[in-house]
């Protein structure tokens, strides 16, 4: 085992269903008002403000993405992706794979940490945490290839896969949350850790200044192993729906920072504020009838290849986006593997080709389809833009808009749309394989389309050596573009604005695509 993995694992800021970006605000003020009373300088409270509640303050059960600062904050993770998205040690010390092929995964475990409750964290809680997460977990598909996890020495852990698993570094961070340690309490009732907090983090759930749905409140872990790693007497996140407020706090400076949208940003750079941003979540088209059971055109390649050709993804990604968004042909982004720079372009807007393969596949006169969409995010507005483009070639759809994460699930996997629309947050090759390119990828791969020439190339990819993986994940994402599966559109980035005078740790990179509330963001 490699005494530090050097790995750089990218930030897998998988956004479940369609949410292409969480909504939330950061403030940092000298007096926090009524719902923490604490009051001082820098130091002092800082005020989180998030679009909603989170799903779960169980790790296992709360949405990536909208959801993680909720968690990080009570619960220290195995790995930590630093702010260059490289990872360093967190309860875990050193880690690395054992031998070839990624099944076998072994980590030291930090010494002399206990969990919140005063409980130890051994190598056999740490193992426990991880068997629960796996199999309780809402993105099980990420962990399926895991068969065990087990305790191997006092301060040792090993995990064993079935298959090969490349990205078990950066499943352990505290962004993807799979690596969120749960106590031995806190597992042996887990109807508990949706209200609660079970973990080794740097703060506690303050339940006497908490109101589930309005504010959470959370005050330093008196034990935790790392004082230094403490910024504030207290941290509140209030829950504050409308975008347009917090920005106006912002701008009278009540609040100190926030995650912006792109129709926001030139009014917070007007105001002095900083503005960061990084590619966060695509979206675009899905076609997922790829053997013609519903709709018979899209068993042809070049179909699939005239839809991708008519789309003006420039133009559509400019007027949805401005220059928070950039065209692709593929999905993948920046600083995730598998990213393959010459694929943005491998379908330049061409209608004129667009039709010619179409006439060439049998359809000269176009054909219909019914497409699915989901309200919000813009990618419904996405969708009917892409849909306008095909209608310049013969191509004319019936389009069903959902309006709940739920709804559009429901209807992608009843196979009664060959077309979806769809958003998604940034991922690796190998997870993105597991939820979009394999069979059994249900809500992305309804129609279990079987191709046995990109599995080969996952396979490969998946069983590689970290020097060797990145080439072949690019070659596995490249094939899947050449096939057309999807007509990915554009990747928008996740902007955040705030008071570049007041805090300071507040970054977001390719590599890292969430501020890390727990650790680094503090008072300047």
């Amino acid at each position: 085992m490699s005494k530090k993995c050097k790995r750089q694992v990218s930030g897998t800021v998988l956004l479940r269903g369609l949410a292409v970006a969480a909504s939330v605000a950061l403030t940092a003020t000298g007096c926090s008002g009524s719902s923490t009373g604490d009051s001082g300088a820098a130091g002092g409270t800082l005020t989180v403000v998030s679009a909603s509640p989170p799903a779960s303050l169980d790790p296992t059960k709360a949405n990536v993405g909208s959801d993680n600062w909720f968690v990080n904050l009570t619960y220290d993770t195995l790995l930590r992706l630093g702010p260059n998205g490289q990872l360093e040690p967190d309860l875990a010390t050193t880690w690395g794979y054992v031998g070839t092929g990624n099944k076998v995964f072994d980590l030291t475990i930090r010494p002399g940490v206990t969990f919140s409750d005063g409980s130890p964290v051994t190598a056999q809680a740490v193992a426990a945490s991880l068997n629960y997460a796996r199999r309780n977990g809402l993105n099980v598909s990420w962990t399926s290839a895991v068969s065990s996890v087990t305790a191997t020495g006092p301060d040792t852990v090993q995990i064993q896969c079935a298959t090969p698993n490349p990205d078990l570094p950066g499943l352990l961070d505290q962004v993807s949350l799979v690596g969120s340690v749960i106590s031995p309490a806190g597992l042996a009732d887990p109807s508990k850790m949706g209200t609660a907090s079970y973990g080794a983090g740097p703060y506690v759930l303050d339940a006497a200044k908490t109101v589930a749905g309005d504010h959470y409140t959370y005050s330093p872990n008196p034990d935790y192993w790392d004082k230094s790693r403490i910024h504030w007497k207290q941290v509140v996140i209030k829950i504050v729906s409308n975008p347009d407020s917090a920005l106006q706090a912002v701008q009278t400076g009540e609040a100190d920072a926030l995650s912006i949208g792109p129709s926001q940003a030139a009014t917070a750079v007007s105001d002095g504020l900083t503005v960061k941003y990084a590619p966060v979540a695509f979206v675009g088209v899905n076609l997922v009838d790829r053997d013609g059971a519903v709709s018979k055109p899209l068993a042809s390649l070049k179909v699939r290849q005239a839809l991708n050709y008519a789309v003006d993804r420039t133009a559509i990604a400019k007027a949805l986006f401005q220059q928070y968004g950039a065209p692709t042909d593929e999905i993948s982004i920046p600083g995730q593997l598998g990213y393959a720079p010459d694929d943005d372009n491998q379908y330049p807007y061409d209608p004129a080709k667009a039709k010619q393969l179409l006439a060439e596949a049998g359809y000269p006169n176009g054909f219909s389809m019914n497409v699915e969409t989901q309200q919000g995010g813009g990618i419904d507005l996405l969708t009917q833009a892409v849909l306008q483009d095909w209608k310049q070639i013969g191509v004319t759809t019936n389009v069903t808009t959902d309006t709940t994460i739920g709804q559009w699930l429901s209807n992608a996997v009843s196979r009664k749309f060959p077309a979806l629309g769809f958003g998604y947050g940034a991922a690796p090759a190998y997870l993105l394989s597991l939820d979009w390119m394999l069979p059994h990828a249900t809500a992305f791969n309804p129609f279990a389309t079987s191709d046995p020439a990109l599995t080969s190339l996952l396979a490969q990819a998946a069983a590689a050596p970290a020097a060797q993986q990145p080439a072949l994940d690019q070659d596995a994402m490249r094939y899947v573009v050449g096939q057309a599966w999807f007509v990915s559109v554009a990747r928008l980035d996740g902007i955040y604005a705030y008071s570049g005078n007041k805090l300071t740790g507040f970054d977001v990179s390719q590599g890292n695509l969430l501020p890390d509330i727990a650790w680094t963001i503090a008072p300047k």
